[in-house]
């Protein structure tokens, strides 16, 4: 039996089962209207309801809330499931924008900056001469087993005439990309950082529940949704500790809590960011968060 059946059960609360047997049908409980007959649909498995009469809708932590039951209950998160429904459904979506991997390309197989050569081999980390890549270190960014794009960064002291940065393709969209999706475990929390090398250095540490975004400005409502239907329910942003980053994490807070994210700010000294912590210092920052 489904743990939300147990609550309801155990709470005295009825429901009715539909031909599918993912939903339940429940009087609403937003307390907007009367509800002889129950409007208010939950989905088992997505654990997302929806009130048809009254547009009453949201999450677990909201429907638990709503029938004054702790939020601090963990449901069980079906994550698996969950995953494959997500693959299914974006298919189509992910095959915009591919590139092939390029034919004549050597391994990195040493250290880049504080990264090892473990890490760099584990992410699959190239060099090549083909698509304009020439002294980029190269990381392929894959998302559900399709290559999305490569991401390529500058191996040498920056100057005014060279990028630090090159994707390609050039321009592709990055607004439904959250990395390394497909090496995330079955969690509840993730860690969200700005760019890749300071995924791959917590990575390296051991935080296997961190995502990259890409950037700030294009998280939205797409990766909040990939979020919620991997089963996601808490967020720790740690942006760089600049001014700007903790702008940045506060608006991606207030996104996230509109559609009933957990969230908290791990706030850095304004000289660092996440890509140069070391293990010590990821922990401390974490656990004051």
């Amino acid at each position: 039996m489904s743990e939300l059946l147990e609550i309801l059960d155990n709470n005295k609360i009825d429901y009715n089962k539909t031909n599918n047997p993912s939903e339940i049908l429940i009087k609403c409980t937003g307390g907007n209207h009367d509800d002889e007959n129950p409007s208010l649909s939950y989905n088992i498995d997505s654990n997302i309801f929806h009130c048809w009469s009254c547009g009453f809708k949201g999450g677990k932590n909201k429907f638990l809330k709503s029938i004054g039951i702790s939020t601090n209950l963990t449901l069980d998160t079906k994550q698996p499931y969950r995953i494959l429904k997500v693959k299914q459904k974006i298919k189509k979506i992910i095959e915009k924008g591919s590139i092939n991997m390029p034919s004549v390309r050597r391994s990195a197989k040493g250290i880049y900056k504080n990264i090892s050569a473990e890490t760099m081999a584990e992410f699959d980390a190239f060099f090549t001469d083909q698509y304009g890549l020439t002294n980029y270190i190269c990381i392929p960014i894959y998302q559900f087993n399709k290559l999305r794009f490569i991401e390529g960064r500058y191996r040498f002291k920056n100057n005014q005439d060279t990028p630090k940065y090159i994707r390609r393709p050039a321009g592709v969209t990055v607004n439904n990309i959250l990395f390394p999706i497909d090496k995330l475990k079955p969690t509840v929390e993730v860690i969200i950082v700005e760019g890749l090398f300071d995924m791959i250095n917590l990575w390296q540490h051991g935080y296997h529940n961190t995502l990259c975004t890409f950037g700030t400005q294009n998280f939205g409502d797409k990766k909040i949704e990939l979020l919620d239907k991997l089963g996601i329910t808490s967020v720790k942003l740690m942006m760089d500790g600049d001014s700007a980053g903790l702008i940045a994490a506060k608006k991606m807070s207030r996104l996230l809590e509109k559609f009933d994210f957990q969230t908290s700010i791990v706030k850095l000294p304004s000289h660092m960011d996440p890509g140069a912590l070391t293990a010590d210092e990821i922990k401390y920052y974490l656990s004051n968060s």
